[in-house]
């Protein structure tokens, strides 16, 4: 039931959002809508991660339960996920233009070490799959393009900030791309555990 309202929790923590629109109105507020834009990405940024962190928890504590396979994983796996970020204060240090490249590399950066644990939590899992009954129908975590933000930034000064409105769009397509990946293999995670308790 943990497990089932966790992932249904995702139409509030994962949501998609489009940097076109941010864009436009952006444009529209003459740059007002900037604040709220990246309040935003950071808050559903740490909406997601811990989000994440307790289904992992309870994905784990499920199978602990079973008598399928022997846990190779302990509880201590699952807190890599990348502390909070203070929304707030993040997205008033953008007012300045070096903490705002700062935002974008960290909301990159954070991602794919989110993702990197999130890669080696499936592995571990698959890993117990094959020792059950119960297929599970999940061959790994595809992670975003590598994102060289050294070039970026470069870029970025060289063009007089134009880059990066395109880092921003990457960072925008990148969290929501991931939040897709994801809820297929919640789905399917799901799928595997109701499977194991049926077959039980």
């Amino acid at each position: 039931m943990e497990i089932e309202q966790n992932i249904a929790s995702r139409k509030e923590t994962d949501k998609v959002m489009w940097f076109s629109m941010w864009a436009v109105l952006s444009v529209a507020s003459f740059g007002i809508a900037w604040f709220p834009m990246i309040y935003y990405l950071i808050k559903r940024r740490n909406a997601h991660f811990s989000r994440q962190e307790k289904l992992e928890a309870l994905i784990l504590s499920k199978l602990k339960k079973t008598n399928t396979a022997k846990l190779a994983l302990d509880s201590s796996s699952t807190e890599n996920q990348g502390h909070s970020r203070n929304v707030a204060a993040w997205t008033l240090s953008t007012l300045l233009v070096l903490p705002a490249f700062y935002v974008f590399y960290f909301l990159k950066s954070d991602l794919r070490k989110h993702e990197e644990h999130e890669h080696d939590f499936l592995a571990e899992v698959i890993g117990l799959a094959k020792e059950s009954d119960v297929s599970l129908n999940i061959h790994g975590f595809a992670a975003t393009p590598s994102f060289p933000s050294g070039k970026y930034i470069a870029l970025s000064v060289l063009t007089f900030g134009l880059a990066a409105a395109y880092w921003l769009y990457r960072i925008f397509n990148d969290y929501n791309s991931h939040f897709k990946r994801q809820w297929k293999i919640e789905d399917e995670l799901l799928r595997f555990l109701k499977a194991i308790d049926n077959s039980s």
